[in-house]
This record gives C-alpha cells, sequence and structure tokens, in this order.
C-alpha cells in the first residue's frame, strides 16, 4: 500500500495539483496535513483527505482524520493541536489510544520521520515554505510504501525528484 503525505502549502494550488497528476495513479491515497488555505471541494484538494491547519480559517476540514486502508490504521493531524512544536510525546499517546499504525502530521514546516512502539510518525515538511536542516531543498512531500514488514519513507521534491539521501527504512513490529 502506498501513500502520499504533503503539508503546508498555504495556498500555493500550482504545486499540489502537479503532485496530484504525477501521483494519483501510483498510490492508494492521497493526504494533505492541512494549511492548505484552500476550499475542500475545489482542485486540487478534494483529491485529498485532509484536515484543518492552523490556518485554514473558515474551511470544511476535521480537526483529524482517521481512516484504514489495507489493514493500516492512519492518522491525521496538522499538529498544532498537539504541540509537535515541543514534543511528539502527545501525539504518540493519541497514537497509541487509537491503536494507530501510521500517524501523519504538518505544522513545523520540518521534515521529520520515526517509529515509536511500532508506529510510524511522518512529517512531510512544508512543500512551499520548508524550514530547518532540509530548507534548502525548496520543499519536501512524501511517500510511504506499507508492507507486512516494513515501512518505506522517500522525500521528493517540488520537482517531484526523489532526495536520496531521504530514503528510510524501518521494520514493522
Amino acid at each position: 500500500m502506498k501513500a502520499l503525505v504533503i503539508s503546508d502549502n498555504h495556498g500555493d494550488s500550482r504545486i499540489l495539483k502537479d503532485i496530484q497528476e504525477k501521483f494519483a495513479n501510483q498510490v492508494d491515497v492521497l493526504i494533505h496535513c492541512g494549511d492548505s488555505e484552500l476550499e475542500d471541494n475545489t482542485a486540487p484538494m478534494k483529491y485529498f483527505r485532509a484536515v484543518k491547519g492552523n490556518n485554514d480559517w473558515g474551511l470544511n476540514y476535521p480537526p483529524q482524520l482517521e481512516f484504514v486502508i489495507e489493514k493500516t490504521k492512519f492518522l491525521v493531524v496538522h499538529g498544532d493541536r498537539d504541540r509537535v512544536n515541543y514534543s511528539l510525546t502527545p501525539l504518540m499517546l493519541k497514537a497509541q489510544s487509537l491503536n494507530t499504525q501510521v500517524v501523519c502530521y504538518g505544522h513545523t514546516h520540518q521534515l521529520a520521520v520515526t517509529v515509536e512502539n511500532g508506529t510510524l510518525f511522518i512529517n512531510p515538511g512544508s512543500i512551499s515554505l520548508p524550514r530547518g536542516e532540509f530548507s534548502q531543498i525548496g520543499g519536501t512531500f512524501a511517500l510511504v510504501n506499507i508492507t507486512a514488514d516494513n515501512f518505506i519513507v522517500d522525500y521528493y521534491n517540488r520537482n517531484c525528484l526523489p532526495i536520496p539521501e531521504l530514503h528510510f527504512e524501518f521494520k514493522r513490529n
């Protein structure tokens, strides 16, 4: 099963359209972790399972989403309500209480990936306004390949090219 995870485009609809057009037929789900600043019923957002970010004022996205694809339970949040700028602990506790295997979040504009207690936590970074160590890339999103044994995560740049040094593989418990 494959998922595309993106976040924090802050009104840049063109990049979402380009990525959706290129990858929609290659993945099982398109996930947006908030701060799209775009209406949910317009292209390209109507193709994404999306949550409300702290800059999505007046938009009709839920604060979090839970869904199952091929026996893998996902939790999608923006992260601002879970204090991800300070610690992943609140989000880890939420994931544990919901028996989630994959948690997707944004808000920090910094890519991050880890596995804790058998759960994959992935922040795709910001596609439009990146911060931190990898900001020179100019924006990132992630493709997550989930198998029975592994989580395989590859980060891509705004040109839809993989970033070889940002390839991660984790064993599933």
